[in-house]
């Protein structure tokens, strides 16, 4: 049971003395001693290190905290360009202070493994390849205060530890004598957690801090915890990466989000029953085409006579692309409180067509127009759940070859007409991002179909965009990028 120690151990520098919290980090910038050609970034890679650690601290009183690379790093770990293949796979640096105690007192570490190594991606090291684990084993080992051995049965040995499985009991031993054994006691929490920008494919959890950041979650459900409440912020969707903006001076500063699933605000999401905003649920909408995305504008302007809210856009648009049929979304809508409201199931058919027809077109049905619609409900051959999906499709059909003038005059005003309003809403919604229903209300009031109501329209989205902007007294603003370009956007 052979065991060698050093001069140096983490802690106070005594014997069977605990080594209390070292933090660790997987580098991202060249070390102080080692230049760290290359990061580790693969979590197979990344996993086998965390359970190195996890290793030593199940048999030592030494307590092992992860954390992001920084000022706070006890150990930091990365690859480099050390010897070519098959020579010296793995090293450790360390630095110590000598204090009153007997041995020196640890003060930071470094470990490279070799990258021309051709690393194995399990614990069993096959033919020609070398064993991650076992080396990371065994240069926590250096970075703990154990030299080499001489038994080729010892994780510590000095050259080939490739049959090794794990720690065995000399290595136990000599780490035990050093900080004494294991102890059952809670892990410390990360001193001022950062934000990271490298993750594994599992879960991880995020804390916003003041600062621009680049934030990748990669794999797994990952959540970013940001410092204030929901309405200081901005969160611009596009197909890709979310740049999400604190507009308080002494905020979270702008973050460019990738794979971030969640956002968890100070305050909750209000617009979402007050949880934590789903960002699954909403950025499938960057994926749509321009004619999509107007679809269901449409169905917020029919339905519900107002423009859209910019979370509740993103939400069914998010639904279409994953696959959610404009019937099944319209049919969605008829039950929502708002087109209940405006369209109470106590109507008789034609009050309905009347009604429709003012909201949706702002005009009184033509004869022509009126009978139809009405002969389709009273038959059956239209149910009330998508009717107006139904209206919205016959205001934008070519006339046909018989086709009064009348009739061809109104096809004409009734495309313009959702057209515009079809504008306002995605202006308010999709340009600006707000959310905020009743002032969705109120720009959709200004437009009578006149020429002159539209650039009104537009001038009142300005002005609620600019309240909504206040980092105090504002609202959450989520515009959309990249699907719509129309010049009101420019």
């Amino acid at each position: 049971m052979q065991y060698h120690l050093s001069d140096v151990k983490w802690g106070a520098g005594e014997i069977g003395e605990s080594g209390g919290i070292v933090h660790w980090s997987f580098a991202t910038t060249p070390g102080t001693g080692f230049r760290f050609t290359d990061y580790i970034t693969d979590p197979i890679y990344r996993d086998m290190i965390r359970d190195a650690f996890q290793a030593w601290e199940d048999v030592a009183d030494i307590n092992f905290v992860e954390v992001t690379a920084g000022d706070q790093t006890d150990i930091h770990l990365g690859w480099d360009l050390i010897d070519g293949p098959f020579n010296v796979v793995g090293e450790a640096a360390t630095r110590g202070s000598k204090t009153v105690s007997p041995l020196f007192s640890m003060t930071s570490a470094e470990i490279r493994f070799d990258i021309s190594e051709n690393w194995g991606s399990t614990r069993e090291v096959g033919r020609n390849e070398v064993g991650l684990y076992q080396v990371a084993l065994h240069e926590i080992g250096h970075a703990i205060g154990l030299d080499h051995t001489d038994d080729p049965d010892t994780i510590m040995f000095a050259s080939d530890i490739s049959r090794q499985t794990g720690l065995t009991p000399g290595d136990i031993r000599g780490v035990q004598i050093f900080y004494g054994e294991a102890q059952n006691n809670p892990q410390a929490p990360e001193p001022n957690p950062v934000v990271s920008n490298i993750a594994t494919n599992g879960n991880d959890t995020f804390v916003a801090r003041a600062g621009d950041d680049v934030i990748n979650g990669r794999g797994g459900t990952d959540t970013l915890i940001l410092s204030g409440n929901q309405s200081q912020y901005t969160l611009q969707l596009a197909d890709g990466n979310l740049i999400l903006t604190d507009r308080t001076s002494n905020g979270d500063g702008t973050d460019v989000l990738s794979s971030i699933e969640q956002l968890n605000f100070a305050s909750g999401a209000p617009q979402v029953g007050n949880g934590s905003l789903n960002m699954e649920a909403l950025d499938g909408i960057t994926t749509l085409d321009p004619q999509a995305l107007a679809g269901i504008v449409e169905l917020y302007i029919a339905y519900f006579d107002r423009a859209p809210d910019a979370v509740g856009l993103a939400y069914w648009g998010n639904a279409l692309a994953e696959g959610m049929s404009m019937k099944a979304i319209a049919a969605s809508f008829n039950v929502q409180v708002e087109t209940r409201a405006a369209y109470p199931e106590t109507m008789s058919n034609a009050e309905l067509a009347t009604a429709v027809y003012d909201n949706v077109l702002g005009r009184v049905p033509d004869q022509e127009g009126f009978a139809y619609w009405v002969g389709q409900l009273d038959a059956g051959i239209l149910e009330r759940d998508t009717f107006i999906l139904n209206v919205l499709g016959g205001a934008k059909v070519a006339p046909g070859p018989d086709a009064s003038a009348d009739h061809i005059a109104n096809l004409a005003r009734d495309k313009q007409y959702l057209a515009d309003k079809t504008d306002i809403g995605t202006y308010f919604a999709v340009a600006k991002g707000m959310s905020d229903v009743d002032d969705a209300a109120l720009v959709m009031m200004s437009f009578d179909g006149s020429p002159d109501s539209v650039t009104q329209a537009f001038a009142a989205v300005d002005r609620h965009y600019t309240d909504a902007l206040d980092p105090d007294s504002g609202d959450f603003l989520m515009p959309l990028v990249g699907v719509l370009e129309d010049g009101f956007m420019v």
